[in-house]
C-alpha cells in the first residue's frame, strides 16, 4: 500500500510539473509569435496607376531613378528579399549619402517594396538586373545588411549578385548578421570577420573556414569589411569612407552623424558581449507582449535615415512597445532620398503614444542617443541598457537614469506562473 501511495504521489507531481511547464511554454511560444508578427510593419497599399502626375515618381525603379553622380564612388545598399534589418541598411545609407564624394542607392532583386524588421518597408531605387544593364550604376561599394533568411533559396539571387560585384572589384561592407549571408557566398573563406555577438557561436560552428573574432567594432580583411551588431554599420561605413576618400572626409561625415567615441584613429575594440540575467526585460517583453503600448511614429518627408531607424530599432530590440509608421500619404522620402511606405491614419490601429524622429530624452539628443534615453525614461534603465546591448550601441555618455523597469512584464510573468500552477 505504501509503495502505491509513493507511486501515485510521484505520478501526480510529475503530471503537475509537465502540465505547468507545457502551459508556460505555450504562453511563451504564443507571445513570441505575436511579437514576431508585430515586428513586420504593415503599410498602406500604393498603386502608382491611380496616382497623379506629381506622384508618379513615388515608387522609384529604373535606370533614371537614382543616377550616380559623375566622379563619385558609387554605393549600392542591398535590400533583402526576406526582411532586412532596417538600421543595417539605413545607417550606412545616410553615412555615405552625407559625403559629396559618394553616390548611394538602394537595390533589390525585385522592384516592389522590400520588407524590413520592425520598420517601414523600403522601395528600392534599382533592381539587380537594372544595375547590371547600366555601367554607370556599377557599385564601388556594396552594403550587405542582415536579412531574415540568409541561407535560404529566397536570397540565392542576392548572394549571387554580391559575389558577382566582388568579383568585378567592388568593396563589400557586411553589417551585423549580414555576415551570415556573406559566409554562404564563400567570400569569407580564409578571412577574418566579425558579426553580431549573438551570432558568432553559430557562425563558428557552421563556417569554421572563417576566423570569427569577438570584441571588434569592425574588421577589415582586404576589400571586405564586416561589422559587429546593427549600429556598428555606421562606424563601418565611416571606415570605408576613410579608405576611399581619406581621413579628412571621414572625419567630416563622422562629426555630422555623431557616433559615440568614433574618430578616424579610434580603436576598434569593444566589450565582448553575451547573454546575461540583465537582459531579462527583452526576454519577458518578447514572450509576454500583451498589454504593451502602441507607439505611432509620425514620419515626414526630409526625416533623417538614422533618426528614423533609431526609434523603430530600439523598440524592435527591447520589445517594450509595438510600433507603427504613420504618414498622411503613406509614402515618405527621407532626407537623402530613401523611399519608405507607411500606414495612413484610416488604416492604422489605435495608438497610445505619438513620436517624431529627432530629439528625445532628457538630454535633448537625436538619433540613437535620444531614442535610448526616451526608452529609459518610459520603460526603465535596465530595458534601455539591454536594448543598447542588442544593437551594440555605446551608452557611457548617455543619461539613462535609474528609473525602474515597468511593472507590466513582472506582473504578467507572475500571472503566467500562477496560471501554470493552476493548470497543473
Amino acid at each position: 500500500m505504501r509503495v502505491r501511495r509513493i507511486v501515485a504521489a510521484t505520478f501526480r507531481t510529475t503530471l503537475f510539473t509537465v502540465l505547468a511547464v507545457l502551459t508556460l511554454g505555450g504562453l511563451g511560444l504564443a507571445g513570441a509569435r505575436v511579437t514576431a508578427a508585430q515586428g513586420h510593419l504593415e503599410h498602406t497599399p500604393y498603386d502608382p496607376a491611380s496616382a497623379g502626375d506629381a506622384d508618379m515618381d513615388l515608387l522609384p525603379t529604373g535606370a533614371g531613378a537614382r543616377p550616380a553622380r559623375p566622379k563619385t564612388f558609387v554605393v549600392a545598399v542591398i535590400l533583402g528579399t526576406s526582411a532586412t534589418v532596417a538600421t543595417d541598411a539605413m545607417g550606412p545609407y545616410e553615412v555615405f549619402a552625407r559625403s559629396p564624394r559618394f553616390s548611394v542607392y538602394t537595390v533589390a532583386r525585385d522592384p516592389g517594396p522590400a520588407p524590413t524588421q520592425g520598420a517601414p518597408s523600403i522601395v528600392p531605387d534599382h533592381t539587380f538586373s537594372d544595375v547590371d544593364a547600366h555601367a554607370e550604376l556599377a557599385p564601388d561599394v556594396v552594403v550587405v545588411p542582415a536579412v531574415d533568411d540568409p541561407s535560404g533559396i529566397v536570397e540565392q539571387d542576392t548572394r549571387d549578385w554580391v559575389a558577382q560585384q566582388h568579383a568585378r572589384g567592388a568593396r563589400i561592407l557586411s553589417v551585423c548578421a549580414g555576415a551570415m549571408l556573406m559566409a554562404e557566398t564563400g567570400l569569407l573563406d580564409g578571412r577574418t570577420a566579425t558579426s553580431h555577438w549573438s551570432r558568432l557561436s553559430s557562425l563558428r560552428a557552421a563556417h569554421p573556414e572563417t576566423r570569427w573574432v569577438a570584441g571588434q567594432r569592425f574588421v577589415r580583411d582586404g576589400t571586405i569589411t564586416t561589422t559587429a551588431g546593427i549600429t556598428s554599420g555606421i562606424p563601418g561605413a565611416l571606415s570605408v569612407i576613410e579608405d576611399l576618400a581619406g581621413a579628412d572626409e571621414a572625419g567630416t561625415v563622422g562629426a555630422q552623424v555623431g557616433y559615440p567615441g568614433w574618430s578616424p584613429d579610434a580603436p576598434t575594440a569593444i566589450p565582448v558581449q553575451s547573454w546575461a540575467l540583465a537582459d531579462w526585460p527583452f526576454g519577458l517583453n518578447t514572450l509576454l507582449p500583451w498589454g504593451r503600448p502602441t507607439i505611432g511614429i509620425q514620419l515626414q518627408d526630409g526625416d533623417g535615415e538614422i533618426d528614423t531607424a533609431a526609434l523603430f530599432e530600439v523598440y524592435a530590440n527591447s520589445a517594450a512597445a509595438r510600433t507603427v509608421a504613420l504618414n498622411d500619404t503613406g509614402v515618405v522620402h527621407t532626407a537623402h532620398g530613401m523611399t519608405l511606405l507607411t500606414l495612413t491614419e484610416p488604416d492604422a490601429p489605435s495608438v497610445d503614444i505619438r513620436l517624431r524622429p529627432g530629439v528625445h530624452g532628457p538630454s535633448g539628443r537625436a538619433g540613437f542617443d535620444g531614442a535610448l534615453e526616451y526608452l529609459a525614461d518610459v520603460s526603465g534603465a535596465t530595458t534601455a541598457r539591454s536594448a543598447a546591448k542588442m544593437i551594440d550601441y555605446p551608452v557611457s555618455s548617455l543619461n539613462l537614469g535609474t528609473k525602474a523597469t515597468s511593472a507590466r512584464t513582472p506582473v504578467l510573468a507572475a500571472t503566467a506562473v500562477l496560471l501554470a500552477i493552476g493548470v497543473g
